[in-house]
């Protein structure tokens, strides 16, 4: 392995512990909660009291430094949103020798920082119904007592969930397919990981084609294609034929196109990156999706990277006046620093001219 995209692929590889199947799945009736104490808070029924509110399930422990940092985070959303229906609880158990007297020791110092429902599970029946292994981890549960969300309680989405949960405009069906497919792309990561293991190139090239199919925009399938093709088959004529034949067959998916666009222009060998293929995937891009802010934005960075600031700062600009209010200040800055770029660009060239 000779460079930075190598070492991403030998770093994945390097964690081939399978993906764990999810437990739960989004939409069935969240199962029974275990909780033998409560450590904070009055004592409740988390789901026949929550019947009605939008629960928060979040896994944590003492000795977990993320679980920690989150805890004010929590506290605050907590605090903003619980008069609109919101139960968030937050939920350890005895895993790794922890007790309930260390946990009661803890939370009393957390103080008002801490300020949520904690509960504890001496049995440690709940981590494992939820499989919620890795920690910290979260579980949003509807009114209706069902499970639509898990993961990390750091993600944006997880907020969102819980906003759109609160305010009646959640859409069940497009989660529940969301999650099907993340299930589909974890089973092909863990035959992706299997077969570059093994060195056996070819099937790992087959198995991110099905994570391709599963999800054109998947960003990783894509990364390990390059790395693959370009560093451990020395095949970069494959690499542009699969390119070229990947634009025609996406070309009403911005998402994607923009994708392998910044790609073509990231290998780390510059003789065989592909600025023709970059510019091809953009128009394509900008035709799919002509007035979407971000392909906006992507695509004035494709331009950027290869030079054409004049283009660059174009598709900008057009993102700037697109864009919702609260985006404006980030793309100007982007906008701003663009034309800086060309103005250093003009000086160049005067003085270059001039001494001549």
């Amino acid at each position: 392995m000779r460079n930075a995209l190598s070492f991403v692929l030998a770093t994945l590889m390097m964690s081939i512990v399978a993906v764990p199947s999810h437990a739960l799945e989004i939409g069935q009736p969240a199962p029974k909660l275990t909780i033998t104490d409560w450590v904070k808070g009055k004592p409740m029924d988390v789901l026949e009291d929550g019947k009605g509110k939008v629960i928060m399930i979040e896994f944590w422990a003492t000795w977990c430094p993320p679980c920690i940092q989150l805890i004010p985070e929590t506290t605050k959303f907590y605090q903003e949103h619980k008069d609109e229906g919101l139960i968030v609880v937050g939920l350890t158990d005895a895993g790794r020798g922890q007790d309930l007297a260390t946990v009661r020791d803890f939370v009393s110092r957390q103080g008002e920082k801490m300020d949520y429902p904690v509960a504890f599970d001496s049995t440690m029946q709940t981590t494992m119904t939820y499989q919620a292994y890795g920690l910290p981890h979260a579980v949003v549960i509807s009114k209706e007592g069902k499970v639509v969300w898990t993961g990390h309680p750091a993600m944006p989405e997880m907020k969102q969930v819980v906003l759109d949960l609160l305010n009646d405009r959640f859409d069940m069906q497009a989660a529940a397919e969301r999650a099907a497919m993340q299930a589909k792309l974890e089973r092909l990561t863990n035959e992706f990981y299997l077969a570059a293991n093994a060195g056996n190139w070819d099937e790992a090239l087959a198995a991110t084609d099905r994570m391709l199919e599963v999800d054109p925009g998947n960003f990783e399938a894509m990364q390990y294609k390059l790395v693959i093709l370009v560093e451990e088959m020395n095949a970069g004529d494959r690499l542009e034929s699969w390119a070229k034949s990947f634009i025609q067959k996406h070309a009403d998916n911005a998402d994607a196109l923009v994708k392998i666009g910044h790609l073509m222009l990231q290998l780390p060998d510059m003789a065989k990156r592909q600025p023709k293929l970059a510019i091809s995937a953009a128009q394509s891009a900008i035709k799919a999706d002509p007035n979407g802010v971000d392909t906006l934005q992507a695509v004035a960075q494709i331009y950027f990277q290869i030079g054409d600031l004049q283009t660059a700062m174009r598709y900008q600009r057009q993102a700037l006046g697109t864009a919702d209010e609260d985006l404006r200040t980030d793309i100007q800055a982007v906008l701003d620093y663009f034309a800086t770029c060309q103005s250093l660009h003009a000086s160049a060239d005067t003085t270059v001219v001039g001494g001549s």
